[in-house]
């Protein structure tokens, strides 16, 4: 009987082989826990990327881009005319707020850098110069993007190609240069500082947009006239009272009434614009949550499986046990609590390997440090939870053995 009670003994299999199965059930549990936090720290980082404010109101905004060809549009005049009569064809049309267009679309992928020179700052060698997102822009844009004009005005028709040269800046930038007064007045130029561009006197400051992504703001945005600088590529915003989806059509029959040649591309509601500026984070959130869901499964069949195998192996030991007054109290909690410790070793060893491995996830994190206590220990009790259910079904069905015939087992 006392060989019988042993673990390893008669009704027991081989001490190696019960010392190989735990060993794997602890490997399991930990490779387990280590997804899962990682599936953990990219959700909750992808959570708090769509949270960050884009610095513009993008709901019933719809987006496209028109190209005018170069061969047919060769002077300046030609393709501000083009542009100033789609726009104002498209705010005629019914349901439409606002309209405006801009060279790149923010979060759109294609942001335009150009060095900067601040009028009375010291200038920089060749190389040294900021770089700014350089935007051109109509008229109305700011309203059609829902961008907020901090202080002063936004661009008019009255700048026109012969008139003085005005731009407006990004909240960034003017407390960058002129913390303590205000920027109207002052000029700017681009370049680099031996082209001795022409200045451009600061008109206007709107709110900090993202630009190059959610994640990631590095230059300041300067937004130019597309008057004085009438460039062929433009993507025009749409704000529509409902279901800007609705008026793509009419949109394209107003391109095509102008030149029906022109072809019309990357039609999308702003809000979608977005949401593919986010691909990747998504695309890392989904993966590892469903490796980790995976390994969760697998971790909880393999704990069942070891479970119910020894309770099997230990059918008659159980049964002696019961024989002499332990109750089916007294037989579960033995049973999961031979579970539960094995599934806490795994645990240690997959936090202590995590605290080491998510450390070179840092830079595809936002908001969200490598080490946080907030999803460790959620993974952990998520994990423990799901191993306690894999280890009480075996334990429930070993209290139903019956000790007569346990003991008849042999």
């Amino acid at each position: 009987m006392n060989e019988t009670l042993k673990e390893g003994g008669r009704g027991g299999a081989g001490a190696s082989r019960h010392r190989l199965r735990r060993a794997l059930v602890i490997a399991e549990v930990a490779l387990s826990l280590i997804l899962l936090i990682g599936a953990g720290l990219m959700t909750r980082s992808f959570l708090r990327l769509q949270q960050v404010n884009p610095g513009l109101n993008a709901e019933n905004v719809l987006t496209l881009r028109v190209s005018l060809p170069s061969a047919k549009y060769d002077a300046p005049e030609k393709r501000q005319d083009f542009f100033k009569q789609l726009l104002e064809r498209t705010r005629a049309l019914p349901g439409v707020q606002a309209a405006g267009a801009i060279s790149n679309l923010p979060l759109g992928g294609g942001s335009l850098g150009r060095s900067l020179t601040v009028e009375d700052y010291p200038v920089l060698s060749v190389g040294q110069t900021p770089l700014v997102n350089n935007c051109v822009i109509t008229p109305n844009y700011f309203g059609a993007i829902g961008i907020t004009l901090l202080t002063g005005r936004d661009f008019t028709n009255a700048d026109a190609r012969d008139a003085a040269k005005v731009t407006i800046i990004d909240e960034r930038l003017a407390r960058e240069y002129w913390p303590n007064e205000s920027p109207l007045g002052k000029r700017i130029r681009f370049g680099p500082p031996e082209d001795n561009e022409p200045w451009h006197t600061i008109v206007g400051v709107v709110g900090e947009v993202k630009h190059e992504s959610l994640n990631l703001t590095r230059r300041k945005s300067v937004y130019l006239p597309h008057a004085q600088i009438s460039i062929g590529g433009m993507a025009l915003a749409v704000r529509t009272r409902a279901y800007p989806e609705s008026l793509a059509a009419a949109i394209r029959d107003q391109v095509k009434e102008l030149d029906p040649n022109q072809p019309v591309t990357a039609v999308r509601t702003m809000s979608e614009v977005i949401s593919r500026s986010v691909w990747q984070p998504r695309l890392y959130a989904i993966l590892f949550g469903v490796f980790a869901a995976v390994a969760l499964l697998l971790a909880s069949v393999g704990i069942y499986g070891v479970m119910s195998y020894t309770v099997a192996q230990r059918t008659h030991e159980i049964g002696i046990r019961m024989a002499l007054g332990a109750g089916r109290g007294d037989v579960l909690r033995l049973v999961i609590t031979q579970g539960m410790w094995l599934v806490l070793v795994g645990v240690g060893i997959g936090v202590l390997a995590s605290l080491l491995l998510t450390r070179l996830m840092g830079s595809l994190l936002f908001g969200v440090g490598a080490t946080d206590p907030v999803t460790f220990a959620g993974v952990a009790v998520l994990l423990a939870a799901a191993a306690l259910i894999a280890c009480y079904i075996p334990a429930r069905r070993a209290t139903k053995v019956d000790p007569m015939i346990a003991l008849r087992y042999e």
